[in-house]
């Protein structure tokens, strides 16, 4: 079973990766503990590896950062965080202007949408008795029933874990009911018809056992940051009971 927690903020969380009230990392000090440590920011760290600004937005990481904690830029890829929507136009403003935009100043043009058509690779995600057996103590729930989802892999990553509305985590391939899930888990990498698979820090690790195979105590979870080529009808084994299997189109 799970075991609470309490983060560097003072609440009780559930979840080992960060906060489920304020956000804040479980391993490290949140940003009210350190503006009380050091109000004016200007410590500087001592020993160890120095940290290494984001190039996206500036923040500083440390150095084995694979998102940056500040604005969530890919360090593993180079993808840059998803952009804020505008707000909605306001009554009367010029076409492409938003409420916040002075008069006859228009807002950029939006982001091109994702590729439609076939996807050349999905994820069937299933809830694994199996794998439950094996890793049932990970988990603050039963096992629930039987059910199977498929998601289509369209973009260069997509990413596998847990929503978090208050750190901006949106997954494409959404485990939230399994909470042996990190937050950040792993993702999918697609180069042109090839897909391979990252651990990104995970705290319980991801697993690849190849198609048709049935895992077991002895399979060793993937080195964190490290891609893994898969095959057609590979799975992947996470959390307390979570299987995806990846099919090419």
């Amino acid at each position: 079973m799970n075991a609470t927690a309490t983060c560097p903020n003072g609440h009780v969380s559930g979840d080992p990766d960060w906060c489920d009230t304020c956000g804040a990392p479980m391993r490290g000090p949140g940003p009210e503990a350190q503006a009380q440590a050091d109000p004016a920011g200007a410590s500087a760290p001592t020993g160890g590896i120095a940290p290494l600004p984001c190039p996206h937005c500036g923040a500083l990481n440390a150095a084995d950062n694979l998102f940056c904690e500040s604005c969530g830029y890919d360090f593993t890829t180079g993808q840059a965080p998803e952009p804020v929507a505008p707000p909605p136009a306001a009554p009367g403003a010029p076409d492409g202007a938003s409420a916040g935009d002075p008069v006859g100043v228009t807002a950029a043009a939006p982001e091109p949408a994702a590729e439609s058509g076939p996807a050349p690779w999905v994820v069937v995600v299933e809830v694994d008795a199996g794998w439950f057996a094996l890793k049932g103590e990970l988990a603050d729930r039963p096992l629930p029933p039987p059910s199977t989802s498929t998601v289509p892999l369209r973009l260069h990553t997509s990413m596998v874990g847990r929503t978090s509305q208050s750190r901006a985590v949106r997954p494409e391939v959404a485990l939230d009911t399994d909470t042996a899930v990190s937050r950040r888990h792993a993702q999918f990498v697609l180069e042109g018809d090839l897909l391979s698979v990252v651990d990104l820090a995970s705290t319980n690790g991801t697993h690849v056992v190849k198609a048709g195979a049935v895992p077991d105590d002895d399979v060793v979870p993937l080195p964190s940051g490290v891609p893994t080529v898969l095959a057609d009808g590979d799975q992947i084994f996470l959390g307390a009971w979570s299987r995806l299997t990846v099919r090419r189109t």
